[in-house]
């Protein structure tokens, strides 16, 4: 579904490509932020519009362990209830079986390790429920290291090691997307496995803390790593949240990272949830618990978090069509589509 706007500025030859390459490429989003209350119908008409073939879905931000229990078993029952249009993945084989039956992947994670509670071996319960998808910090300092909106820039703790290294054991995707900076790279060196930064932006571009410096993008590119642009304006450009942006700006950080360390490192990852969870009641209480970041304006402007044309979780295909204006190969499209995150699915959790 693309915006009047971005579908005007095609040619008819350059739309027929980007629905074509759309269509047929794997599609993968690397988090989407839908809560648990807007499980419903609409929200999975929305996922089947997008034209996503793998959606890893955040389940629990920072919770504790009984909240994200029970937020896990709430998302099983959503996603039991619409067995013809998503299923929930456990590895990539399954990524081909839903693009074959023109279903949903759904792969579950936690934005925190906060759940684990200082337990090495939760991780083991949290793979059998199917947990594939896990980020090491949520902003702040738990038992594994510092976030990045810590005041101070501690590395992986030792505890971070041993939960690094199970996660590889269990073939569990790291993230580092609000992860400090020496965290990440100590969790980057530390990893076997290439490890994601799941919905961030390029620092360079826009300061702020939930961006990633050049520092961190190059180490994980280095291990083989990808970063998913994330569709937040206070991140894509400074001030972003008070004027909005467009696809352009979302562009603009993909074209970066594949200027400093290749196309094979940049991928999609919205943080876009379904448009309905975005009151300024909800916002007020996000900018209160974490006002270092710049995701809402101090008006709560909310129509201004994500950019003009990709404020929904149904609006992926814009992006295609935005790289496509771009003059992005078939090639490099079906790598940012998908392609890279894909390798690493792979590469983590095995065929």
């Amino acid at each position: 579904m693309e915006t009047a706007a971005q579908t005007d500025s095609l040619t008819p030859e350059q739309r027929a490509r980007a629905e074509r390459l759309h269509r047929e490429s794997v599609v993968i989003n690397a988090l989407d932020s839908t809560m648990l209350r807007h499980g419903d119908a609409e929200y999975i008409a929305k996922l089947r519009q997008s034209g996503v073939t793998v959606s890893h879905h955040s389940v629990a931000v920072d919770e504790r362990l009984i909240e994200t229990l029970q937020s896990l078993q709430g998302w099983w029952e959503v996603y039991r209830r619409f067995p013809d249009d998503v299923l929930i993945a456990k590895g990539t084989a399954d990524i081909a079986k839903a693009k074959a039956a023109g279903k949903v992947a759904i792969f579950m994670g936690c934005q925190d390790t906060s759940p684990l509670e200082g337990r090495v071996f939760l991780l083991d319960v949290f793979r059998e429920l199917g947990v594939r998808i896990m980020q090491l910090t949520y902003q702040r300092r738990n038992f594994v290291g510092d976030g990045c909106g810590e005041k101070t820039n501690c590395g992986l703790s030792r505890f971070g090691v041993d939960v690094v290294k199970r996660m590889n054991d269990l073939g569990i995707i790291i993230d580092l997307s609000h992860v400090g900076i020496r965290t990440t790279l100590d969790a980057i060196e530390v990893s076997d496995h290439p490890v994601t930064v799941t919905h961030c932006t390029a620092r360079a571009l826009c300061d702020t803390i939930r961006g990633k410096t050049d520092e961190e993008i190059k180490a994980l590119a280095s291990k083989g790593g990808v970063i998913g642009i994330a569709a937040k304006s206070g991140f894509l450009r400074k001030g972003g949240e008070n004027t909005g942006t467009t696809i352009e700006d979302y562009v603009d950080h993909i074209e970066y990272v594949r200027r400093l360390v290749g196309i094979d490192h940049v991928g999609i990852g919205t943080d876009v949830g379904d448009e309905r969870g975005y009151s300024k009641e909800r916002m007020a209480g996000s900018h209160a618990k974490y006002p270092e970041i710049p995701i809402v304006s101090r008006a709560l402007d909310v129509h201004l978090i994500h950019p003009q044309g990709l404020d929904s979780p149904s609006k992926l295909p814009n992006i295609t069509a935005a790289l496509v204006k771009r003059g992005y190969s078939d090639d490099d499209i079906v790598k940012v589509l998908g392609g890279n995150f894909l390798r690493v699915f792979r590469a983590v959790m095995g065929q």
